[in-house]
């Protein structure tokens, strides 16, 4: 891992654990191995997820595309989901919530896949006393 890669990782982590962010952690489709990334989210007060990526060529979103479990850890919260990609109406409207929550540096969010990342065991959900943060779309 170069400089660049090291730095980028230590402030996505600290913005995960501020909830600025999201890490997600998904399995390497080739290497099997636990790969961890800060991704830009829009949380639901149901304790659904939408995210997506910035480039079509991004490896999490292709990784994730090839096995749906994942785990995502926003503030101290980390939680087992399910992915499904968003595809017409529905990813348009998660793009734009997107959008809306982070302005500019979200600009390339879509370009890629974009998911709707659902609670494998609801019943563990905990909300924090949050109402979600769902921008209107």
């Amino acid at each position: 891992m170069n400089v660049t890669q090291s730095l980028n990782r230590l402030m996505g982590e600290r913005m995960a654990a501020s909830g600025r962010m999201a890490m997600i952690e998904v399995i390497g489709r080739r290497s099997g191995k636990t790969i961890r990334t800060p991704v830009g989210f829009v949380r639901h007060a149901d304790g659904t997820v939408w995210l997506g990526a910035g480039r079509a060529e991004s490896q999490w979103p292709r990784n994730l595309l090839a096995n749906p479990r994942c785990r995502l850890r926003i503030g101290g919260l980390e939680l087992p989901y399910a992915a499904e990609e968003l595809l017409g109406s529905e990813r348009a409207g998660a793009v734009s919530s997107i959008h809306a929550k982070y302005g500019a540096p979200a600009s390339r969010v879509g370009a890629g896949p974009v998911f709707v990342l659902r609670p494998i065991d609801v019943g563990e959900v905990h909300d924090e006393g949050k109402a979600g943060d769902e921008a209107a779309a």
